[in-house]
């Protein structure tokens, strides 16, 4: 399947993803207009201490309720970064970068998410004449002409516009819309305790949980990272409730006399402000229960398709309908570019935009639909189901990869086209051993001493 006549693309979002995808559309002689509901670029590399202390809304299950921006003090829109004042990224910064943008020498191994946002303010300031800063885009809808109808708000003055495009790339991330499972007894909890409950997004820094009794949910990165914090300064110890204890692994100092590991809540009682654990236990004057569970995949602005089985967004685990986890398949004007986790994903997002932008440009095509329709059955048939549809766990993403290099190649000569990322056996070694690396990090800098890297660790790859 070829596709033709694209001109004009829009890019929602000017983060990272968005910003790599507009550059690889400029060198295929395409025009992206990128939309950044906030003032810069960075996406939510962009730290805000704004954030909420009260969740007026639980469970949170519903990926189509947009989390809606706070004002700051000057009574303008913030929208919510989920970084924490001390979050350092998890990945080495020699992996982490752009092709042939390097991380500065001088920043530590592992960035701090400062120097991060400053990172991709620098990638993306040659778009600059390109994008619509304080734009939010509130509406996306497919004519029958197979253009697409953009309608977007001034986050300021809130004047609307609607513009007409050939083709629609989707950079907004999915970590947007947090994730509160449903749980007997938590709304009431809430209700008789307000601010017991919070998420994640919303933690900025331990202060204000001095001597309370917490309980941390999930053992994911963020989940395994706030927990250590926490455990300094809450009343002993801190209760971390998780379905498997192997996310601990890596970090065996964490658990100890200030951590416990429990298993998954089974039930909120209000009264005594009590949790009750799936084997048994239970835990009274509970002062706070932070979940770490993750967002939901969404789309608000999408209008769906009449047709159930050809909608993108449903119980927001995963997005439907997508071929290699990009192009919708229905219509593949529309494509997504940094859906997968589990990943690395500047440069994998680089290896997307370079097929988007081969696709839209006709330089590389899309194979029969019916054939992009076999690829997510059988996909999601291997990966048994919904929840982890979109994980590509290492080596899955090297190999992912690849395959998106070789396919951006097939295309033939790519003189003045945006070179992705291409990890070879050293890369692959690293990514392998990243956990190890960190660990090493965080140990050496907790005797005083930040190194820069990873040979200074013991690391070395060849």
């Amino acid at each position: 399947m070829a596709l033709s006549d694209i001109k004009k693309v829009a890019v929602i979002g000017g983060g990272p993803s968005g910003a790599a995808a507009a550059k690889c559309l400029v060198a295929e002689s395409l025009g992206p207009v990128i939309f950044e509901q906030r003032s810069s670029f960075g996406g939510i590399w962009n730290y805000t201490p704004e954030t909420k202390t009260q969740l007026n809304q639980l469970p949170l299950v519903d990926p189509n309720v947009e989390d809606e921006p706070v004002l700051d003090a000057d009574a303008h829109p913030v929208f919510l970064s989920p970084m924490y004042d001390t979050l350092e990224t998890n990945i080495p910064k020699g992996m982490m970068a752009f092709n042939q943008f390097p991380f500065d020498d001088e920043l530590q191994l592992f960035p701090k998410h400062e120097d991060v946002n400053k990172y991709v303010q620098e990638y993306s300031k040659d778009l600059t004449h390109l994008t619509r800063f304080n734009r939010r885009i509130i509406r996306v809808a497919q004519r029958s002409n197979m253009k697409w109808e953009i309608r977007s708000e001034d986050v300021i003055t809130h004047e609307t516009e609607e513009e007409i495009f050939d083709a629609v790339v989707v950079a907004t991330g999915h970590y947007n819309v947090p994730y509160i499972p449903p749980i007997a007894g938590l709304e009431e909890y809430e209700e008789q305790h307000p601010g017991s409950i919070l998420h994640s997004k919303y933690f900025r820094t331990a202060d204000g949980y001095e001597n309370k009794k917490v309980i941390v949910v999930g053992n994911s990165a963020s989940g395994v990272d706030i927990a250590m914090q926490l455990s300094e300064v809450a009343k002993p110890p801190l209760y971390h409730s998780c379905k498997s204890a192997d996310g601990f692994k890596s970090f065996p100092s964490l658990v100890g006399d200030f951590t416990k590991i429990m298993p998954v809540i089974e039930q909120f009682i209000p009264e005594n402000k009590t949790v009750l654990f799936a084997d048994g236990t239970r835990e009274s004057d509970v002062d706070v229960i932070l979940f770490c569970t993750g967002y939901l995949h969404s789309l608000p602005f999408l209008v769906e398709p009449k047709n159930p089985s050809d909608r993108m967004v449903t119980d927001g685990f995963y997005i439907h309908r997508l071929y290699q986890h990009i192009f919708y398949i229905p219509s593949p004007t529309f494509a997504i570019v940094g859906i997968p986790t589990k990943i690395i994903p500047f440069p994998m997002s680089e290896c997307q935009a370079a097929v988007i932008a081969g696709v839209f440009s006709g330089r590389l095509s899309l194979p029969p639909a019916h054939d992009m329709d076999s690829w997510e059955k059988d996909l999601q048939t291997r990966k048994g189901g919904d929840r982890h549809f979109h994980f590509l766990t290492f080596p899955e993403d090297a190999d992912y990869m690849d395959m998106l290099n070789d396919w951006n190649r097939s295309g033939g000569p790519r003189t003045g086209l945006y070179e992705p990322t291409q990890w070879g056996q050293r890369e692959r070694d690293i990514r392998k051993n990243i956990p190890k690396i960190k660990v090493a990090f965080m140990q050496t800098k907790a005797s005083g001493k930040v190194v820069k890297t990873m040979e200074e660790l013991g690391f070395h790859f060849e």
